[in-house]
């Protein structure tokens, strides 16, 4: 691809990006809603309302940006990134040795205020992607890419966003205060699985009260002290469990 035949590329991807972000400001009304978080470890962007998520973005993040350093750095470049958050980046460089445009194959370039923009354009243009975000992050800006987009289920909007003085926004999570003060002993409660990836969990002790009724009930509710966590803490103390 000659100079001018990517200038024209990617010119065509930026006005196709503002038009597919457009389509997601009108049919999920991505401007309305007052908060946002990505998990990087997840893949995933939600919009929320009063700690309730509303949209949920499956991302790849397409690269970033630093005002210090006056850089962008490509996603598929960026060995700080979880793996799962820029794996699709691949084909962006792929192509860009294909078609021999070294905007795409070197890991960085000298950023301006369009820079980050334009290459989050190409990414998407490539990935067939649904429209893109920009979040502020540090000195600079993570750009994303949406291989998916659509409004939080039901399961969804159960996983309310909480503030966490260790780990910033998180999902809630409900443990037994047993657990918290020794996580390094057997787990009680469903299987994590795709659908709830955090669920509630107690010790053995409370395991004896749960089974005097086998439920949870007003019976024995009161018994117990459940703590609220976010998924985090709750995965850093289910790590102590598994390694113990």
């Amino acid at each position: 691809m000659s100079p001018d035949e990517f200038k024209e590329f990617r010119h065509k991807a930026v006005h196709e990006l503002m038009r597919l972000n457009e389509h997601c400001k009108e049919e999920f009304r991505i401007s309305s809603w007052p908060r946002w978080d990505y998990d990087l470890d997840r893949a995933t962007l939600i919009f929320s309302e009063k700690h309730v998520p509303k949209v949920v973005a499956s991302i790849q993040v397409a690269g970033t940006t630093s005002k210090g350093a006056g850089t962008w750095l490509w996603g598929w470049a960026n060995h700080h990134l979880p793996p799962q958050s820029t794996r699709a980046l691949r084909k962006v460089k792929a192509f860009g040795k294909k078609g021999k445009i070294p905007e795409l194959t070197k890991p960085s370039a000298p950023d301006d205020e369009y820079l980050g923009w334009e290459m989050t354009a190409i990414a998407a243009q490539v990935l067939g992607s649904k429209g893109a975000y920009r979040c502020p992050s540090g000195d600079g800006y993570v750009y994303v890419v949406y291989t998916e987009i659509h409004f939080a289920t039901e399961k969804e909007q159960e996983q309310r966003i909480i503030e966490c003085d260790n780990h910033g926004s998180g999902f809630a999570t409900y443990i037994c205060e047993h657990l918290i003060a020794n996580p390094a002993q057997k787990w009680f409660g469903n299987k994590p699985d795709k659908d709830d990836e955090w669920p509630d969990a107690w010790c053995a002790a409370c395991e004896k009260i749960f089974q005097e009724q086998g439920e949870w009930n007003e019976k024995n509710e009161g018994r117990m002290k459940i703590k609220l966590l976010c998924h985090w803490c709750y995965e850093d103390l289910r790590a102590v469990a598994k390694g113990s």
